[in-house]
């Protein structure tokens, strides 16, 4: 379809490694609003002491019982982290159920009157053989994978996670590998905030979302969806079909939506640099799976937002991820 006609650019070069120091320095200054007191004995570690072994575990592509053996091992790894002591696999495991992740995906108060470029789309995530919650499906490239798919709503320029939870359910929006990406898109557009702008702003998508209710959702959230044709669906009969299909024969439209292979660099990092792929080969079943992906999106978002702010693309997470 379009996705052949358009072409893909080639993906950025790689880039040299950031010094260790450099990531730890980074990764210190991230914080997070904390809870008000509990009773009884004040907590020990934080919401940003757990945090922090979660997103630097997952640039050095660790487990948490390796994390928690190199905190160990080294003591300067701990002083780095502010870390007061070295927290038990038993403490880790409790706390981050209620960390609030959401709070690293997305800037808070940042400007919506700019027209932002965001990406939806899925990629699949090969699980374990023996994994019972897993199942078959295909990958972008028609291939059969035995898994599990990742569903990423996100803004190309900034590497904020826009929706990783598919609302009103609160789960991850990692599906069984034979879930179609449609109803799930449909599902993570409509659980976003509705923004506001001169413009609207750009959601780009691949042909599995040409679809009339995604078009519509996304313009009830002041978004402009612009996807691939996708020809096994016929003719568009749908008014908003039609008025992509023409988008996407001017000139404008078709440079924008070649930023859609960003996305795909994305999830390369994903479960390549940051070490997805390897974290899903160690644990099975579908909230096991889902805990892993959240800690590395995490990760992701939080440094790419970092770089934004320097005037440097997210895809520049491969250097600090090398």
């Amino acid at each position: 379809g379009l996705d052949k006609c358009v072409g893909t650019p080639k993906p950025p070069p790689s880039l040299p490694e950031l010094p260790e120091w450099q990531l730890r320095t980074l990764i210190r200054s991230l914080q997070v609003p904390e809870p008000g007191p509990k009773p009884g004995r004040p907590r020990t570690y934080t919401h940003t002491h757990i945090l922090r072994i979660h997103v630097y575990r997952a640039f050095m592509g660790w487990s948490v019982e390796r994390m928690l053996r190199e905190l160990r091992r080294d003591p300067s790894l701990c002083r780095a982290l502010g870390l007061p002591s070295v927290p038990s696999r038993a403490t880790v495991s409790e706390r981050s159920k209620h960390l609030p992740w959401q709070a690293l995906w997305q800037r808070q108060g940042g400007e919506k009157t700019k027209r932002r470029v965001l990406a939806l789309d899925a990629t699949a995530l090969p699980a374990q053989a023996t994994d019972p919650e897993a199942r078959w499906g295909r990958d972008s490239k028609g291939q059969w994978v035995y898994g599990y798919k990742l569903h990423l709503l996100l803004d190309l320029d900034t590497g904020e996670i826009l929706a990783h939870k598919i609302a009103p359910t609160g789960l991850t929006s990692v599906t069984p590998a034979n879930r179609h990406d449609g109803p799930v898109g449909w599902a993570l557009v409509r659980g976003i905030a509705s923004w506001e702008g001169e413009k609207p702003s750009l959601l780009l998508g691949d042909s599995a979302y040409d679809a009339e209710g995604l078009f519509q959702a996304a313009e009830e959230k002041g978004l402009l969806l612009l996807s691939g044709h996708n020809r096994r669906r016929g003719k568009p009969r749908g008014r908003r079909r039609g008025e992509n299909l023409r988008r996407l024969q001017r000139g404008a439209y078709r440079r924008l939506y070649r930023r859609r292979w960003e996305v795909e660099t994305v999830f390369g990092l994903l479960k390549g640099s940051l070490g997805l792929a390897a974290c899903l080969r160690r644990v099975r079943g579908l909230k096991a799976v889902s805990r892993q992906v959240t800690a590395v999106v995490t990760a992701f978002s939080f440094v790419a937002q970092v770089l934004a702010r320097e005037g440097l693309p997210p895809t520049w997470v491969a250097r600090v991820a090398a």
